[in-house]
């Protein structure tokens, strides 16, 4: 089984991946809290302290949840405009010996045995190479190979290493 595509990344498709690895780590769990915190404070803030305090906490609390999607938004676009490998076409064949990636004259191939995790996310196939970097494939560029790509993934992946979804 083989499975052949050509992907142009979008911004969008950066930013899907930023904002995925965000809020799946530490850092995004802790921005998503401390914007709860604010937020329970805001309310407390009404009847105790006044309409000062309570626009405090609420802008702290809004600081917290638009401060990293702006920021990702922000670094996906600078990435995909200004690298020369994200801005042209990535062609991916997929089969039993690994995820194989050329563009050009240059190619390389991630055995299976490489593959740290494969995930499966509502808009990307997500190939990572290690727990920061990953092979970006937009579902809707694979939906004729999406079949045969999940398939090689079960056959050559632990289940610990999949997240299908």
């Amino acid at each position: 089984m083989k499975a052949e595509l050509d992907v142009q990344l979008k911004t969008v498709d950066m930013y899907r991946y930023n904002m995925y690895y965000a809020y799946t780590s530490f850092s995004g769990y802790f921005a998503l809290i401390m914007a709860g915190v604010a937020f329970v404070m805001a309310c407390r803030a009404w009847d105790r302290t006044g309409p000062v305090y309570t626009a405090l906490y609420s802008a702290l609390g809004a600081l917290f949840i638009l401060y990293i999607p702006g920021t990702l938004y922000l670094r996906s676009r600078q990435q995909v405009h200004s690298s020369p490998v994200l801005s042209r076409s990535l062609h991916y064949v997929i089969d039993d010996a690994g995820v194989t990636t050329s563009q050009g004259e240059a190619s390389s191939t991630l055995a299976w045995e490489q593959v740290y995790r494969f995930v499966v996310t509502k808009h990307n196939i997500l190939v990572c190479m290690n727990p920061r970097n990953a092979f970006i494939i937009p579902r809707d560029q694979a939906a004729g190979q999406y079949g045969a790509i999940t398939q090689l993934a079960q056959a050559h992946l632990e289940a610990y290493r999949l997240k299908l979804k």
